[in-house]
C-alpha cells in the first residue's frame, strides 16, 4: 500500500464553531481565506455542499505556473463539527481534507485542518514532499488560518 503523508494545523478563532462550519459548506468562500496569491478561476458545484456532492475548482497558485483543476467529493458532514472532502482529481495522487470545528465556549472555536495526502511518482514524490511540498502546505495553511481569523474577527483579509 502506498505511503500517505499527514499534515495537521489548528487555529483558535473568536467565532462560534457553527458559524465557521456553515462558512465552509460554501466552497465559493474559499477565495476569502486562501493565500492572497491564489487566483480562483472557477468554483462550480451545489452550495451549501452535501455528502456525495461534487465541487470543481480551477485555481492558479504560485509557484505553479499553470491552473490546477480539482474535482472534490464531499465524503462526510457532521453538523457544526466536520466537513470532509476527498479529491477525485487533483495534482495529488491522493488527498483527503478534514475541516474540524471544536466549540471552545464564550464564542470561540478551534478549527483544525487535517490532511492526508500522497504525491504521484512514488519515491520521487516522497522526496519532493520532504524537500518542498510539506513546507508549501505549512505556509499555505498558516496564511489560510491567519486570513480565517481575520475574516471572522472582523478585520477582513490578512
Amino acid at each position: 500500500m502506498p505511503r500517505t503523508s499527514v499534515f495537521e494545523r489548528s487555529v483558535e478563532v473568536a467565532a462560534p464553531a457553527g458559524e465557521m462550519w456553515r462558512f465552509h459548506l460554501d466552497t465559493r468562500n474559499a477565495p476569502l481565506i486562501s493565500p492572497a496569491k491564489a487566483t480562483f478561476i472557477a468554483i462550480e458545484g451545489d452550495f451549501p455542499v452535501r455528502v456525495g456532492g461534487v465541487v470543481r475548482l480551477t485555481v492558479r497558485q504560485p509557484p505553479v505556473p499553470f491552473a490546477q483543476h480539482w474535482r472534490i467529493r464531499i465524503a462526510d458532514i457532521v453538523e457544526n463539527r466536520l466537513v470532509v472532502d476527498v479529491a477525485e482529481r487533483s495534482p495529488f495522487a491522493a488527498w483527503r481534507h478534514e475541516h474540524r470545528f471544536e466549540d471552545l465556549g464564550e464564542g470561540r472555536a478551534r478549527m483544525t485542518d487535517h490532511v492526508e495526502y500522497r504525491l504521484p511518482f512514488g519515491p520521487l514524490g516522497r522526496l519532493a514532499d520532504r524537500l518542498m511540498v510539506r513546507r508549501r502546505l505549512a505556509a499555505m495553511f498558516a496564511e489560510r488560518h491567519a486570513r480565517t481569523r481575520a475574516h471572522f474577527e472582523g478585520r477582513g483579509a490578512a
